[in-house]
């Protein structure tokens, strides 16, 4: 091979092997990535945050390059807050992996998340299901509370399971209806402290959202 013809492989092949990937954001994410499901949205299609602007703060704020920590949202009913729980899985999923969990307060209200915001977002949105492992449901690796996937774990859990969320350490941390913990608890603990602790293995990294 000539030495021009080398320099000219080289100046392209360089830059596209070696520049780092750009961070996004998990607005910048879900606009690039994200599909709404006819399974659990009244507007199937490609997901605009532009659309429901106060959910750009929140969700930027789960980023991997925010310097947040704890985001809690207070948003009326219908106003897009598991929105943002999905897109920040989504985006800690293929964005910034590690191990995760999703907690909701009953073993019904944990099973209709899954069947209408887990699966849908998995079955549309194609950079998630990149990262997943296996698709078969049968298969240990994907079950209907427990997915592994590149560079980590999701744990989907409820608060009717304490021991089970007790025992395991995850380094993000999403909460739906916490409101409703304390009901369905059933060894007296606090239900805030008993899920900030599930983070206590990961001082400087974890990111934990409370609706």
């Amino acid at each position: 091979m000539s030495a021009n013809a080398s320099r000219i492989i080289n100046s392209q092949i360089r830059p596209r092997s070696f520049a780092p990937r750009k961070q996004l954001t998990v607005s910048e994410w879900s606009d690039k990535n994200r599909r709404l499901s006819k399974k659990g949205s009244a507007e199937p299609g490609p997901w605009r945050t532009d659309r429901n602007p106060p959910l750009r703060e929140p969700m930027d704020c789960l980023s991997n390059r925010s310097s947040e920590r704890d985001v809690v949202l207070m948003f009326p009913i219908q106003f897009g807050k598991t929105e943002v729980a999905v897109n920040a899985l989504g985006y800690s999923m293929e964005q910034n992996p590690g191990p995760i969990m999703v907690c909701l307060p009953a073993e019904v209200s944990m099973l209709k998340w899954i069947n209408q915001k887990l699966s849908p977002m998995i079955e549309e949105t194609e950079a998630v299901q990149k990262t997943m492992t296996s698709l078969k449901s049968r298969e240990s690796t994907n079950t209907k509370t427990f997915k592994d996937f590149l560079g980590g774990q999701l744990y989907i859990e409820h608060a009717g399971s304490p021991a089970r969320l007790k025992s395991t350490s995850v380094r993000t941390l999403i909460v739906d209806e916490l409101d409703e913990f304390a009901a369905n608890l059933t060894g007296g603990d606090d239900p805030v402290d008993m899920l900030l602790g599930r983070t206590s293995a990961f001082p400087a990294t974890f990111k934990r959202l409370f609706i």
